[in-house]
């Protein structure tokens, strides 16, 4: 059945189901992570929180902000094997071959 189709309260249960399996299925994700990867993942996560907010208070960047944007990037290619190459150097393996 389409949404269109569906009463407003259907729709309701059906949006609640899916995003109670969604929230399923991270909590699942986060608990197979190793601890290094959990402890970068947060550790990251926080300092991207207060980057966002002092860019958001100042419309500015501090050079220890960009170190730690730096560190974030390294620190999560480095745990989920991910490729550190430089923006220029980098192929996104989704881009199709021209």
């Amino acid at each position: 059945m389409e949404d269109w189709q569906m009463t407003p309260e259907e729709r309701s249960l059906k949006y609640e189901r899916e995003q109670k399996e969604r929230k399923t299925k991270r909590q699942k994700g986060m608990k197979s992570l190793t601890a290094a990867q959990l402890k970068v993942l947060k550790r990251s996560h926080n300092n991207l929180r207060k980057i966002i907010n002092e860019i958001e208070e100042m419309n500015d960047l501090y050079l220890s902000d960009i170190r730690e944007l730096n560190s974030c990037f390294y620190d999560i290619g480095n745990e989920f094997l991910l490729d550190n190459s430089h923006y220029w150097n980098y192929k996104d393996p989704d881009d199709a071959e021209e």
